[in-house]
């Protein structure tokens, strides 16, 4: 897994099977934190993964870089919070020119 620490912006699969895209040999991932016992890297992982979590509190960004231009027909996310009741919101952006423009 290749993995890059980014500094935060203003503004989980849980199985691979068939038709996945295998997202660690596909991609970069660009965190803003994350927590030594819960790496971004299990987020993409099958079994018991723990899942990714963040070090520091407050809005997150986890940014995939694809080497090749990818067609995307389903994106699954599942966010689990165990420990404390609290409303998860995300925003899922795309970019077809480097991230210069963000839809």
């Amino acid at each position: 897994m290749r993995k890059r620490l980014i500094t935060p912006t203003a503004a989980n699969i849980r199985t691979r099977g068939e038709g996945w895209l295998d997202v660690e040999r596909a991609a970069v991932v660009e965190i803003t934190s994350e927590d030594e016992h819960c790496p971004v890297e299990s987020a993409f992982g099958s079994g018991s993964a723990r899942g990714w979590r963040a070090a520091v509190p407050g809005p997150q960004t986890i940014r995939l870089v694809f080497d090749q231009p990818q067609t995307l027909k389903c994106i699954s996310l599942v966010f689990e919070e165990n420990e404390i009741i609290r409303t998860q919101e995300f925003v899922l952006g795309w970019s077809s020119d480097g991230g210069s423009t963000i839809r």
